[in-house]
């Protein structure tokens, strides 16, 4: 099981004062560096990318390009940190509009599921130099799986806020929906996703579990232990079943959230 990350620091509040020309150019070759690395890594591989031809993609040399990461793999984990800042923000956004709970929670890690079906080496040398890395691309590296967990979190606690009320006289007049417990509410100390003081300990360590578990099925896929091709498919197996176990996912797909 991976090792838990600290959660991320707060972010500083923006800058208000106008961005200066040489800010402008040094975002513009970011930019493009960033650009021209996630093309030529998801077209053919890291083994078959070469520093120099990222930097004659992004029109800048190579001397340029390590300012803005110090190796081949720090270009790869600049790469690999945007995709998955997106599929964070991708994810929250879905559990927010309604979404059912393991299709959010697949959106968050969707850029390493993508990146490992291409080509395995790509999510494997992430991996690797997060956990044993350095350098400030790697730091970056470890905020991001942290919010991963957290953006699980937050999903969890948006799917246990929106369980609709028990309608009995629904379930006694529907005789092809299953039996289930009376509903409890929110306060009721019973309840195992929702009590004060618990449930924010329990939503965290089934988010953790989830991760520690989606992390596992991706790494034996990079390690050739597994096929890339059904990994989306033993993901959400592995999501439905710790969500089942929580509660959340049975109350909402039990309403129609979830397909």
């Amino acid at each position: 099981m991976p090792p838990r990350p600290s959660p991320p620091a707060p972010a500083a509040a923006p800058d208000a004062r106008p961005i200066g020309r040489r800010e402008r150019n040094k975002r513009d070759k970011l930019r493009r560096i960033l650009a021209a690395a996630t093309e030529l890594f998801t077209a053919h591989g890291y083994s078959a990318v070469s520093t120099q031809q990222i930097a004659d993609a992004a029109d800048v040399g190579t001397g340029t390009l390590f300012r803005y990461a110090g190796s081949k793999a720090g270009l790869l984990m600049l790469v690999m940190n945007e995709q998955l800042r997106i599929g964070v923000e991708r994810g929250v956004a879905l559990a927010r509009s309604g979404a059912a709970p393991a299709d959010a929670i697949l959106a968050l890690v969707t850029p390493l599921v993508e990146a490992g079906s291409r080509h395995p080496e790509n999510t494997a040398v992430y991996q690797r130099e997060t956990l044993f890395g350095t350098g400030p691309e790697r730091e970056t590296a470890a905020a991001e799986v942290a919010r991963i967990e957290s953006a699980i979190e937050e999903i969890l606690r948006i799917a246990a806020a929106s369980r609709p009320p028990h309608d009995p006289d629904r379930a006694a007049h529907d005789p092809d929906r299953p039996a289930r417990a009376p509903h409890r509410p929110a306060h009721d100390p019973d309840h195992p996703a929702l009590e004060p003081g618990r449930s924010a300990r329990d939503l965290g360590r089934t988010a953790h579990a989830i991760y520690s578990t989606m992390y596992m099925d991706i790494v034996r896929v990079c390690m050739g232990r597994a096929p890339a091709d059904d990994l989306t498919g033993r993901l959400r197996e592995s999501v439905d079943h710790l969500l089942g176990g929580l509660g959340a996912h049975n109350e909402v797909s039990e309403y129609g959230s979830s397909p």
